[in-house]
């Protein structure tokens, strides 16, 4: 039976414009559950569509969408939210102190495994990210190595221990502190190094991301000035894109991760000829 607002709110009266709708009225739990119903069909929900489908505001939906954050079960993104680990395009770049809490135990077994691959005397380059950040860590006690970095946070872990360690010139790009532009570049392109670590936001088949196009430009002429290329990459980076395409697969020679590829990337790493090296 249809409502009638005029009888509902009295003789003489118009139903408010801003009276919530029924879907707005109902119990955030059930809201939520049809909510959860909507994302786990599609694997993304947008705020402008779950409002629509709901008949509620866009306020509401957002409030919505940060409980279910919260929980654990998707993932917020601007706009919207997707699957938790699984985020098909990151737009933005997260806080270097939540990238660090992040797969903590998966980075540091993959730095692990990584600086086994150095041998001594090695000429090395290390990007910026938190899995070189762990790799520099890993390596600081050595005394055999002469170390070229953009990471000034690298830097300063890699100045404690004994190795000789290079800061490249630029601008300092906050709250990274990554050094990037034509001075970086320049002084990359003067030496050669015999293996680089790079850090990514995200691979799939096409390549390599990152969330910045200023360090993007600094990793790719790290991977010109190097022999063998290493990717460290924690396996909920498969998958993913971010703003800038650094460069295709066949330009690196090991991926270092925690787990197996799913087999879309498998294919297109052993096409690339891409040695996969699996942290225990």
């Amino acid at each position: 039976m249809q409502r009638n607002d005029h009888l509902e709110n009295g003789p003489g009266k118009e139903a408010p414009s801003d009276a919530p709708s029924g879907s707005e009225r109902l119990p955030a739990a059930l809201r939520q559950a049809r909510i959860m119903a909507s994302f786990e069909k599609d694997g993304f929900v947008s705020i402008t569509s779950l409002a629509d489908e709901l008949g509620v505001s866009g306020m509401t939906v957002r409030r919505d969408l940060d409980l279910l954050g919260k929980r654990g079960l998707l993932e917020r993104t601007h706009g919207g939210a997707v699957a938790t680990g699984h985020l098909a395009f990151d737009e933005d770049e997260p806080a270097f102190e939540q990238r660090m809490r992040r797969n903590a135990l998966e980075k540091s077994s993959i730095a692990r495994a990584a600086a086994k691959l150095v041998s001594p005397g090695e000429s090395l380059g290390l990007d910026v990210g938190t899995s070189v950040l762990a790799l520099a860590n890993e390596l600081a006690p050595r005394k055999d190595l002469r170390v070229f970095t953009n990471n000034l946070r690298v830097g300063m872990q890699m100045a404690e221990g004994n190795s000789s360690v290079y800061i490249l010139g630029g601008q300092v790009r906050v709250p990274e502190f990554s050094v990037t532009g034509p001075q970086a570049i320049e002084g990359l392109k003067s030496h050669f190094l015999d293996r680089v670590f790079i850090g990514v936001s995200g691979i799939d088949e096409n390549g390599l991301y990152d969330y910045s196009p200023e360090d993007t430009e600094v990793k790719r002429a790290f991977v010109s000035s190097a022999s063998s290329v290493v990717v460290l990459c924690d396996s909920s980076k498969f998958g993913r894109r971010a703003l800038s395409r650094i460069v295709p697969l066949e330009k690196i020679a090991i991926l270092v991760t925690d787990a197996a590829p799913p087999p879309s990337l498998a294919q297109a790493l052993r096409e690339a000829d891409v040695q996969i090296i699996l942290a225990s």
